[in-house]
């Protein structure tokens, strides 16, 4: 039997609402590319740069698309 859990990598992502600093999340490495959308901490965001080169940890660079509702 084969293991179906994504693998997961760290990144720092920049531009979270409300934070001034970077942000070190475990992200699913399939999920991470310029133009996707991901959901976190009921916030939608669109990851619009990635630097990976010459760096310990990616870099992402993202824009809130909709901040969800808590109900």
């Amino acid at each position: 039997m084969t293991d179906t859990n994504p693998a997961t990598v760290i990144i720092n992502i920049h531009g979270l609402l409300g934070e001034q600093d970077v942000v070190q999340i475990d992200f699913e490495e399939d999920l991470l590319a310029e133009e996707r959308q991901f959901v976190y901490d009921n916030v939608a965001y669109e990851i619009v740069r990635i630097i990976n080169e010459d760096v310990e940890y990616p870099v992402v660079y993202v824009v809130i698309l909709d901040i969800l509702s808590q109900t």
